[in-house]
């Protein structure tokens, strides 16, 4: 009989899959055609069948649902053969549910861990989801599952798993980004206000250039999300016209157009074409007009205002950054500056770095840093003869002076680069900090600062007389300054004249602009206090009725003439919440109000969502520059927008993984050239 059985197995499926133990489901079973025989039928209600399932194309074959040998299934040969295997089936214990495994330390949804016992079953194909979501978030390559290595783990781990092959490992990939695209998809048509767009351009170790297009925007809960919604190959040459286009053909794709809000862009001449075209192209969509929709990066306002004050001290910071690189360019070199370090007794783990030219705030921790070991730089050129060109006592001075000077800047930018947090409503006030500091610097008694703080203000009055005033507007939509800041600002730079007045009165009408624009496509006409209209049951009541109705008339011309106040009014007229307040959360001040002002939150809601500075789209790839990795750069530009997108998405759905940067990323602008660690730890 055993014989038998085995001579109707199919041998070459048997032994491609008596590994991977897939199951086709408990509740397939062998369906019988009308013109099956009594003993079809008989078959049919024997609960053996719940075990197994028909083989296409063979009727007369059988396959187990747990490890999917197959079997005759002629009913001349009866089942005991069946039932025998059922008893003997080792993948079955896998899929009993009377045999679950209990599981502790689960995760839940939202990503916290639960420590409680949940039974467990396998499945292959969420084992398959988990395998590629994990090679996305963790950057690994397709040919991982192809390593011995990951096989024999897997085969100990999970015998019954079926190891797919990189192409279908590729192809799961595929279907996750699908998968939560639609979700993307359906989040930004019911649960959103406007988006808010960002982007820039990168290039791979193969020159070609991408775009990268990330959406910005604050949900129906009120909570600030981010989401790279596009990585596209974009062909050469980069004019304004291309990458308008580009982001055109995103956008319509993604059907967000009627939810545009605006787009951040940095300073080159071709984006100024690119938000022009953009403008025109979704002009209708677009609130007044689009108006205000381009928004240029503050960031990289930033960076050319430091750089054009850098110039002033070039002799200083490059005698410095040379001094750091002599001491990492010898490990002789280094033991002995590390020798001083020692007797200087600077106990602990430091390090030094050398910056990247091009990058200010790089320049300003390698100052930070190098000052902290001026002494020892002193006492190595007493100790190293060919130690030439130190810096001297004048350099150390100046980088001091300079490192205080742009430790403002540099936290400034890292207020502009925050992603978690709105930063429209900040916007206006750092860049009132740096005008004031700007001022006061430009009448200092040192030479050196001087120079720099005009130089500065220079490019500073060009960018200014260019400022946002939508952003401005961003900073009334906190409660805890309205107009207050706005008036304070401008009378502190302009005194209490004209000019100050002008610059108020500008952001206030485009405030007013605004709210009327958003009371026309939300509002609703103000309900008037209607007067009862029932109708008296009295003998005279038609009489009454029809005097009453020029009774009502007059009612209603009073109160067209005492019309009651707007919701901004409203808003602007109540006190300010405290600045005390530490714990103080806009979007949670608005969610809580919300109803009160259904209107004027849906303004706050979309402003809240601009971002001031390009950086989440920079800072999500490279770690030097913006420039694609080598395994990013080796797949095609398909599955790298596939990667690069899942991953983001994917990330967000794990909150426990919010804060952790990826592999491939420093999210901080300012990356290092070089690093040196100075451990004088005994």
């Amino acid at each position: 009989m055993q014989n038998r059985l085995m001579s109707t197995m199919d041998s070459n499926e048997n032994m491609a899959e008596v590994s991977s133990v897939l199951r086709c489901g408990s509740s397939q079973a062998i369906e019988p055609s009308n013109t099956d025989s009594s003993k079809t039928n008989k078959r049919k209600r024997s609960e053996i069948w719940n075990h197994y399932c028909e083989v296409q194309n063979q009727k007369d074959k059988a396959k187990c649902n747990y490890c999917r040998f197959i079997f005759s299934a002629d009913p001349k040969n009866g089942t005991s053969h069946l039932h025998k295997h059922t008893n003997i089936c080792k993948a079955k214990k896998f899929h009993d549910k009377k045999q679950k495994i209990l599981i502790g330390t689960v995760t839940s949804k939202d990503g916290v861990p639960l420590n409680e016992l949940v039974p467990y079953s396998f499945d292959q194909e969420r084992s398959r989801e988990d395998l590629a979501r994990m090679v996305i978030l963790q950057e690994m390559p397709f040919t991982t599952v192809e390593h011995p290595a990951f096989q024999m783990f897997i085969r100990n781990l999970r015998p019954e798993f079926h190891i797919v092959s990189r192409t279908t490992l590729s192809s799961d990939c595929f279907k996750t980004y699908e998968k939560e695209k639609r979700r993307l998809e359906d989040l930004f048509k019911t649960n959103c206000g406007r988006i808010s767009l960002t982007s820039d351009m990168w290039t791979s170790n193969q020159t070609l250039g991408y775009m990268c297009l990330t959406a910005h925007y604050i949900t129906n809960d009120w909570k600030l999300k981010k989401h790279i919604i596009n990585f596209k190959l974009v062909p050469s040459p980069h004019t304004g016209l291309v990458i308008s286009d580009a982001i055109a053909n995103c956008i319509l794709s993604w059907n967000i157009e009627k939810r545009l809000g605006s787009i951040t862009l940095d300073n080159l001449s071709a984006n100024t074409v690119v938000a022009t075209e953009l403008q025109k192209q979704f002009r209708k969509d677009l609130l007044l007009d689009g108006k205000f929709f381009y928004v240029r990066c503050c960031a990289h306002i930033l960076n050319l205002i430091v750089k054009d004050g850098l110039k002033v001290v070039e002799g200083a910071i490059h005698r410095i950054r040379e001094a750091v690189k002599y001491i990492k360019s010898s490990q002789g070199r280094l033991e002995l500056f590390m020798g001083i370090v020692k007797q200087f007794k600077m106990n602990g783990k430091k390090r030094i770095c050398i910056d990247v030219p091009t990058r200010w705030n790089s320049t300003y921790l390698m100052l930070n840093d190098a000052i902290e070991f001026k002494d020892v730089f002193m006492r190595l050129v007493a100790r190293d003869p060919n130690f030439d060109n130190a810096p001297t006592e004048e350099d150390w001075s100046q980088g001091i002076i300079i490192c205080n000077f742009l430790k403002v800047f540099h936290l400034i930018t890292e207020v502009f680069s925050q992603t978690k947090n709105p930063t429209a409503n900040l916007y206006f006030y750092e860049i009132w900090r740096i005008n004031m500091l700007l001022i006061e610097e430009s009448r200092s008694q040192n030479a050196v600062v001087m120079m720099m703080a005009l130089k500065m203000q220079e490019k500073f009055d060009k960018y200014w007389k260019e400022c946002s005033h939508i952003l401005a507007v961003g900073v009334v939509l906190d409660p805890r300054h309205k107009m207050n800041l706005i008036i304070y600002c401008f009378q502190t730079i302009h005194g209490n004249g004209d000019r100050a007045s002008f610059e108020i009165n500008k952001v206030r009408e485009v405030l007013q602009t605004f709210y009327d624009n958003y009371a026309i496509l939300y509002g609703t006409n103000v309900s008037l206090v209607q007067v009862d209209e029932r109708v008296s049951t009295s003998q005279g009541g038609r009489h009454e009725n029809r005097f009453m109705h020029g009774y009502k008339e007059f009612i209603h011309g009073v109160q067209v003439t005492q019309p009651s106040k707007s919701e901004l009014e409203t808003y602007l007229e109540e006190k300010v919440h405290p600045l005390e307040d530490q714990n103080f959360d806009i979007l949670q001040y608005w969610k809580f109000n919300e109803s009160k002002y259904p209107i004027l939150s849906r303004m706050v809601r979309d402003i809240l969502a601009i971002p001031v500075s390009t950086v989440a789209s920079e800072s999500a790839f490279s770690t030097a520059g913006r420039v694609l990795d080598d395994f990013r750069s080796s797949l095609s530009p398909n599955t790298v927008e596939v990667l690069i997108c899942a991953q983001d998405w994917l990330r967000d759905s794990l909150p426990h993984l919010a804060d952790i940067p990826p592999p491939h990323t420093k999210y901080k602008v300012e990356d290092y050239e070089t690093v040196v660690d100075i451990n004088t730890d005994d």
